[in-house]
């Protein structure tokens, strides 16, 4: 839908309502789940004595490890970049193609 929007807003065509509504309710939803998942790497960081790899772990563990804690700094980036730039700049932009502008 935000690219659809973008086109819309370049061509200066309207955009047919999408059947979610505006696009804050799907917008609702993924920081809905992105809390969910920030919420779930504490839990593994909490569990992981955060992200402590023993003298005595194998490479598995080892790399098992080093992965999740790669991967929550993705998670991390990936909600931040949503979050605080894309979905704000979405709403701004319906909010301005529904005022013609």
């Amino acid at each position: 839908m935000i690219k659809r929007m973008v086109q819309s807003d370049k061509e200066g065509t309207k955009v047919n309502n999408p059947p979610f509504g505006a696009v804050a309710n799907p917008i609702r939803a993924m920081v809905a789940e992105h809390q969910n998942e920030g919420d779930r790497f504490e839990k593994i960081d909490e569990l992981s004595n955060h992200y402590q790899i023993p003298e005595d772990a194998c490479a598995t563990y080892f790399t098992t490890i080093k992965g999740l804690q790669d991967f929550e700094k993705d998670l991390h980036r990936h909600i931040h970049l949503e979050n605080n730039i894309l979905f704000p700049k979405a709403t701004e932009l319906e909010t301005r193609l529904a005022a013609g502008n």
